[in-house]
């Protein structure tokens, strides 16, 4: 067994003395497993004493356990990994194999045969051991072992001497026959591995000599933290003039890096459901049936939502961006039109979603996944890269004093900025530069005491996690108490006034009814950051689709603002402009107005950019053959309604609706309330 002591002199020692030190020289951001697994191996204790690694391929479990021996070792504690992939996944290879890193005789452990005997050796020297010296017993890819799992929690972990250390690494928790036991639940500490956050990502780029902020986030960006696509990454570009520093093509690194994750996945079936939700960007079982227009079966879903790289999140699941990002190019290079296919019903999805009288209430969450299927690589990138929660508080008394201090470090601290995006389905890259003047311009009309007293709900701030205030909204609600205010006051004045008479008096509504929105300012400190960046993105797109009425504006040199509005369906307004941000340029401004029954207009217009057309309006191929009842029972289907439901709305019994549902079935020929609603909305 290899202790992790070294003798003076050898070459090979200093070499291994060597790459341990750089090894724990790039460890970054594991801070919280190393001091719990200290903890564990110095002060002990029953509770946790079996740390349960897991994470997706390449996060870094291995590397991880690697600096577990390494501390083991600067305590004289010994240290002992089984791999599963050294031997062969019988009790008797993996006695025979303990043994051997025991460094029990060769010649005496081939006279013994039995199983148990080898076994009760094992067990023997563990305990031999453990009375000398602490002791970490260690498995990775815990996931090979099949069916070995539960002769280990049988035969093995439980006869083990409690002083022993024990670690699970593989890509899944341990669950089922470990969580079924409270006994075993107190032994077992899981401990996630996830991707690292940014400030990991910069140190582990400085530690490799990359210092330039641009680069950083660059790299952030591509990586989102993964370990292992980050040291691909770096590897692959420090090759090149660090003074001249570019990424490279990173195809490569990606390819390999999907190729990890898809062993997980060995059959067809599974990998045709992975590739459809690579160009989703949540998912359901629902949602996953309609665009690929069959029933996903309940057993396939949950093989699908087991795998390490999917994540359950509040409204389904998520694949890892990582992994969706370069399965869906790869699949949009291999199959086009299956990849249109798949986007354009996401699309109809949503569509069905947002005009279902019944889906009102979630209709400002439905709007968020709508945009995102509607918008433009911009959108995508300024709305949708990298999610962060960031805590939005109104302005009061209590943080006056750091919105003040937000204003003056903000004026402090302007300087041009440079926005590299990337349209995630070509690759194609962007750069768009943002002069000092333009950063200056979204809280240049922003005067805190007059908008508090306007409306104490206009002004929020924006806090990152370290409490610190990294954005700043003012958000003007349009009603009869801030109209005067609106047809005076910069930026929002030329447009209110150009306003005929009737249109405003439509605004000058009730305090408590609100008309819409004025979009004054959505500021954040840093616009290269892409964390906060997203969060501005939301907020934006999340008040276009609750509010139907938003107006705002935006300097006109942005043209990737213009392209973001007009990709969301904001009109430009003709022949108005105003000069408030200088008194040269003429400066836009962008309306959304769906109040009433302008959304339906609005939805319309959206689907018809994409070669889609509003269903009512087509002629119904087959629904001909049904009666008015059995009409009335697939449109409330189609519009989400259970059977109950169905039955209460036409005053029937559940019994009727099923005998309707039959008969439709058999005169559309199809199988189930899926292929209906579907094949519903195709042919319709």
């Amino acid at each position: 067994m290899y202790d992790g002591k070294v003798k003076v002199g050898g070459p090979e020692e200093r070499i291994a003395v060597q790459i341990d030190l750089l090894e724990r020289h790039y460890l970054v951001g594991r801070d919280i497993e190393i001091q719990y697994f200290l903890h564990q191996l110095i002060d002990g204790g029953q509770q946790g004493r079996i740390l349960n690694l897991y994470g997706t391929g390449g996060v870094g479990k291995s590397y991880l356990i690697d600096e577990f021996r390494r501390l083991a070792v600067h305590v004289n504690a010994a240290f002992l990994l089984m791999d599963s992939r050294g031997f062969s996944h019988t009790p008797q290879d993996f006695c025979t194999q303990m043994l051997r890193m025991l460094g029990y005789p060769i010649e005496k452990l081939q006279q013994i045969a039995e199983p148990q005997a080898l076994l009760e050796l094992c067990h023997d020297i563990l305990r031999e051991k453990v009375a000398n010296q602490k002791l970490v017993l260690a498995f990775d890819t815990f996931e090979d072992m099949g069916d070995m799992e539960h002769w280990l929690k049988e035969a093995l972990l439980p006869q083990l001497h409690p002083e022993i250390l024990i670690i699970i690494a593989g890509r899944f928790p341990l669950q089922g026959i470990w969580l079924s036991s409270p006994a075993w639940r107190h032994w077992i500490h899981r401990m996630p591995i996830g991707d690292l956050d940014y400030l990991s990502v910069k140190q582990y780029l400085e530690r490799s000599g990359i210092s330039q902020e641009p680069m950083i986030k660059q790299v952030w960006m591509k990586t989102r933290g993964h370990p292992l696509t980050l040291s691909l990454i770096v590897s692959t570009t420090m090759v090149q003039n660090i003074h001249g520093l570019e990424l490279v093509d990173e195809i490569e690194v990606f390819e390999h890096i999907v190729s990890i994750w898809l062993q997980e996945v060995p059959d067809d079936n599974l990998r045709e459901l992975v590739e459809a939700v690579a160009v989703l960007r949540h998912f359901n079982q629902e949602l996953l049936s309609y665009v690929l227009d069959r029933q996903v079966k309940t057993d396939l879903f949950q093989r699908l939502v087991g795998l390490s790289f999917i994540r359950r999140v509040d409204r389904g699941w998520i694949l890892h961006d990582l992994m969706r990002d370069a399965i869906r190019y790869q699949l949009r290079l291999r199959q086009p039109e299956h990849y249109d296919w798949l986007w354009k019903c996401c699309i109809k999805y949503y569509y069905s979603r947002m005009t279902n009288p019944s889906k009102r209430k979630t209709i400002a969450w439905e709007g968020v996944e709508w945009y995102y299927y509607i918008g433009d690589h911009v959108v995508r990138n300024f709305c949708f890269q990298k999610s962060t929660p960031y805590l939005m508080e109104t302005l009061n008394p209590s943080n006056w004093a750091e919105a003040e201090q937000y204003l003056e470090n903000r004026i402090i601290n302007l300087k041009e900025v440079c926005l590299p995006l990337q349209n995630p389905d070509t690759g194609e890259r962007f750069e768009y530069m943002i002069s000092k003047e333009e950063c200056f311009y979204p809280i240049k009309h922003i005067h805190l005491q007059e908008l508090y007293e306007l409306d104490p709900g206009i002004i929020k701030l924006m806090r990152d996690q370290q409490g610190a205030i990294c954005g700043l909204t003012a958000i003007i609600p349009i009603h009869a108490g801030t109209l005067d205010y609106l047809l005076t006051h910069p930026p929002s004045s030329t447009y209110f006034q150009s306003l005929p008479d009737h249109k405003l008096k439509e605004l000058r509504v009730p305090k408590e009814h609100i008309a819409g929105y004025f979009v004054k300012t959505i500021d954040v400190t840093d616009f290269e950051d892409v964390a906060i960046r997203t969060t501005a993105g939301l907020t934006f797109i999340s008040l276009l689709i609750s509010s139907g009425y938003v107006v705002t504006t935006a300097p006109p040199e942005l043209s990737f603002l213009k392209e973001f509005h007009l990709s969301l369906g904001c009109e430009q307004v003709k022949n108005v402009a105003h000069y408030d941000y200088d008194i040269n340029t003429p400066t836009p401004y962008y309306v959304l107005d769906t109040r009433g029954g302008k959304l339906q207009d609005y939805l319309n217009k959206m689907i018809a950019s994409f070669g889609l057309v509003d269903h009512s309006k087509q002629q119904d191929d087959g629904m001909s053959m049904l009666s008015e009842r059995e009409k009335e029972v697939v449109g409330l289907l189609e519009n989400g309604y259970t059977n109950q439901e169905i039955a209460a709305d036409l005053y029937i019994t559940e019994v009727t609706v099923k005998k309707h549902l039959t008969a439709v079935f058999r005169k559309l020929n199809v199988r189930n309330r899926t292929q209906l609603v579907n094949s519903y909305l195709k042919k319709t």
